[in-house]
């Protein structure tokens, strides 16, 4: 016991009569090395570890440097001591953006002093470092971060948090076990920053990548390009993501050689599976010239400043921009944008003239306002229009003919936009359609008639992609659209993943080829349709389709008031329904129904392989149809009911099936009107 003291005496005493640190660190390592097992003196080592080491930080780095503030500086220093002693830091949170769609990737967790607002992070590090208390900064760092995490993981939406640190600290045993239990617990959401300019040896260097990596969490490499952020670094570190410093993007866009060194970064980045980051983007121009090197996450006041609050989505023009500039990037050619005023009539063919290749609507305008793209029905216009959120006004287009560039969307709205589409003269969107995110609206209107080509191997007319929602689609227009693709996969209108669709007048003509398609409604998604007083026609040439329906899921169909004509042929085919889906319900009323199918798999109406429940009510229904293994109603599994009430229904069937439904005799209710069933040339015909 004596003994332990007297070492303890002797490490104090070498810190107060400020012997040598080979003494001091002697001492301690003697210490460390005898005793570090003992609980008896935990406590009062690490105090006196902590004296020792922080007196002789102060002491290395040179008395001189706090014998030369200034009175100012003094204060400051004495703020930044009681900022660390209490604790006083909170956090605000910046956004990471994607330089592909501009959606929040992640954030970095900055630090903040409470109650002081003159003075900075800078201040903080650089007094704690005189200090010696880089240490108290490190600790506070990653426990304060973690613990917001922990408490309040839900307000980060399943998003990376970046926290600070600095390699070169060594933090005490039970606080690294702490940090580490956090980290273990939060791997999918915390990523370390590494912030120290220092260089570390290759030993320490394979010691943190081996604790990171044995906790499952990510690294950043932080200002590269600056210090000792070099090549050799890089290459020991092997982060998933490197921040390129400001320095090397301030004002890249008129340095040929900033430009140079930062593709040879990505261009690095993206060879070893690392994440190139651009940070302290400041202006429209730097951030079109680090897009078009190709980075893959952005940062800095431009796309959004620091929070307190957690943002979920930045400002919707710089999105429009990085939209737009990720477009010059896979297109090869620059782009330049108009933003027109409300009210104002747009010629398309004066702007595409000037080199214009994008319009962005909405900027400046007020809920209601309109304005007006006028086209020439001789030339194609290569211009894509997209909806600002804050729009919620009507767009006419007026004899149009927009032409996709590289097969995306002619017409974009964006999540917010409220978008009615008056339709005028005869328009055409020549291999892009309509898209139509999820929490927007369009509403289709007018006289005119539109013409959408689609020559994608992925592709859809109205509506969204195929693996996302499309928002809300109503159609109220008094004129055609017509929907011509050939294609792997795509939709007429709709999306992969369903969403509202009201069909409440005009024509419509969709005509689909390829492997996988759906004239109407979703791919694997449940899908409801209302469709009334309406004239559609489906002709459908695919290995799987449905006319109208869901190809994957669930469906719910009703038509009131409808001509509805049906032409589809391939290997699986349904008319209205689904084709893989659990369940159907189709409701046919007041219309006039004809279907044609060729197919080795079908039914006409319900699902295929599950439960249908179908009513046909004061309606004309004609079904031709001829298979192996076709039926007119329902699916193999039998689980159908068929209600027929005053219709006139008509099939003629061929098929290696002897009946044209397996639906049960108590499941078929007919009431009135008239039934001629025809099986393989067997007819029964039967009144009511």
């Amino acid at each position: 016991m004596n003994s332990r003291i007297a070492a303890l005496k002797s490490i104090v005493e070498a810190v107060l009569d400020e012997q040598s640190s080979e003494v001091v660190e002697s001492s301690i390592k003697a210490f460390e090395r005898d005793f570090s097992e003992s609980s008896d003196f935990t406590e009062l080592a690490a105090e006196v570890f902590e004296l020792s080491r922080r007196y002789y930080a102060v002491k290395e780095r040179g008395s001189s440097e706090l014998d030369k503030l200034s009175l100012e500086e003094r204060i400051e220093l004495e703020q930044v001591e009681k900022i660390i002693d209490g604790n006083l830091l909170t956090y605000h949170f910046q956004p990471i953006v994607s330089a592909v769609d501009g959606s929040i990737y992640s954030y970095e967790a900055l630090m903040r002093p409470v109650g002081a607002p003159l003075i900075s992070p800078y201040h903080i590090l650089k007094y704690a470092a005189l200090m010696g208390r880089l240490i108290d900064i490190e600790r506070a760092t990653l426990l304060n971060v973690l613990g917001i995490i922990d408490r309040e993981l839900e307000k980060f939406r399943g998003r990376m948090v970046f926290i600070n640190s600095i390699p070169n600290i060594v933090l005490p045993a039970d606080d690294a076990k702490l940090i580490g239990e956090l980290l273990v617990k939060h791997s999918d959401t915390a990523v370390i920053e590494m912030t120290e300019h220092s260089e570390l040896d290759e030993r320490k260097i394979e010691m943190l990548k081996d604790h990171y990596r044995t906790l499952n969490v990510r690294i950043a490499i932080d200002d590269y390009g600056t210090g000792y952020s070099n090549v050799k670094n890089l290459l020991d570190y092997m982060p998933n993501y490197v921040k390129i410093d400001r320095s090397l993007l301030s004002d890249i866009q008129n340095s040929s050689k900033k430009r140079h060194f930062v593709r040879d970064i990505v261009d690095f980045c993206h060879d070893n599976s690392i994440l190139a980051l651009a940070e302290g983007v400041e202006t429209a121009e730097e951030l079109r010239t680090v897009i078009l090197l190709g980075v893959d996450l952005i940062q800095g006041y431009y796309t959004a400043r620091p929070s307190p609050e957690v943002i979920d989505k930045i400002d919707p023009e710089v999105i429009a921009e990085i939209l737009r500039f990720r477009d010059e990037l896979r297109d090869g050619i620059a782009s330049k944008q108009y933003s027109p005023k409300p009210g104002e009539k747009v010629q398309l063919d004066a702007l595409a003239r000037d080199g214009v290749s994008s319009i962005l609507i909405g900027k400046d305008f007020q809920e209601g306002d309109s304005v007006t793209l006028c086209g020439s029905p001789s030339s194609d216009t290569p211009i894509s229009i997209t909806c600002l959120p804050t729009f919620k006004g009507t767009l006419t287009i007026d004899a149009v003919r927009l032409l996709s560039i590289r097969n995306r969307p002619c017409i974009t709205l964006s999540e917010g936009s409220r978008v009615t589409l008056e339709i005028s003269g005869e328009n055409r969107l020549i291999s892009g359609g309509i898209q139509v995110p999820f929490r927007s609206e369009l509403r289709v209107v007018g006289h005119g008639a539109l013409y959408i080509r689609l020559d994608n191997s992925e592709y859809f007319g109205i509506g969204n992609d195929l693996s996302t929602k499309h928002g809300k689609l109503i159609f109220e227009h008094n004129s055609m659209i017509t929907i011509d693709a050939n294609g792997q996969r795509g939709i007429g209108i709709g999306s992969g993943s369903g969403g509202e669709i009201e069909i409440h007048s005009g024509k419509y003509l969709i005509k689909l080829q390829g492997s996988y398609c759906v004239a109407v409604g979703s791919f694997q998604k449940n899908v409801k349709l209302d469709i009334r007083q309406v004239d559609i026609q489906t002709k459908l040439s695919a290995a799987k389709c449905t006319a109208i329906g869901s190809l994957y899921s669930n469906a719910e169909v009703k038509f009131w008031g409808t001509s509805v004509r049906c032409f589809l042929s391939g290997l699986t085919a349904v008319a209205f329904g689904t084709a893989d889906g659990d369940k159907a319900n189709v409701n046919i009323e007041n219309s006039n129904v004809t279907v044609d199918i060729r197919a080795d798999e079908i039914t006409a109406v319900g699902s295929l392989k599950g439960r249908s429940d179908i009513s046909i009510t004061k309606a004309s229904f004609s079904i031709t149809a001829a298979g192996h293994e076709a039926l007119a109603f329902g699916g193999v599994s039998g689980d159908t009911t068929f209600t027929s009430d005053n219709a006139d229904v008509s099939v003629d069937l061929t098929t290696n099936y002897d009946t044209c439904t397996f639906a049960p005799p108590e499941g078929i209710v007919t009431t009135g009107g008239r039934c001629a069933f025809t099986v393989n040339g067997h007819t029964e015909d039967t009144e009511y």
